[in-house]
């Protein structure tokens, strides 16, 4: 008697939105960070207090934008299963939209300007049953490939389809 087979759900991918999408905050950072260096070699205050104030304030405002990028990157969880893709938003209370890979009818992949130029898009999966996109990946790192993996999982394995 053979053992029965199990269909296991596992994670094919997962990602978060890239870190292109925060590149306004991370030219912040460097610029306080580089204030922040300036303060060591230019004294542009004689008072040692009022120079230690400066340089936490500088500090302290390099790491603002560096516990807001943390902090949306990690609300943001997108996931590809063999049977589903599902996004998922939130800390504390968490909220989730999810759709069977049959279910799928509609893949949009969307790039734009310099993101799109190195593989960053939104990807919206859209099933039959409403007008709206039901799944979306905001700012996807490799969405080609995520778009591409997905429809694999689409094609019964041994069938060929044209393009």
């Amino acid at each position: 008697m053979s053992a029965p087979v199990t269909d296991v759900e596992e994670v094919l991918w997962s990602g978060s939105v890239s870190q292109w999408h925060y590149a306004g905050k991370w030219l912040l950072v460097v610029v306080f960070l580089a204030g922040l260096v300036a303060t060591f070699f230019r004294h542009l205050v004689d008072d040692a207090t009022t120079l230690w104030i400066v340089r936490g304030v500088l500090a302290l405002l390099a790491l603002v934008p560096l516990v807001w990028i943390r902090l949306d990157r990690s609300r943001r969880k997108y996931t590809v299963t063999n049977r589903r893709v599902s996004v998922e938003y939130g800390i504390v209370s968490k909220r989730s939209n999810e759709l069977r890979i049959q279910d799928i009818r509609s893949i949009n992949l969307t790039t734009t300007g310099l993101s799109g130029l190195v593989g960053i898009g939104r990807l919206e999966f859209s099933s039959a049953a409403s007008d709206d996109a039901d799944v979306i990946f905001w700012n996807t790192p490799g969405a080609t490939k995520v778009r591409d993996l997905v429809r694999s999982l689409q094609t019964p394995a041994g069938t060929v389809t044209s393009q």
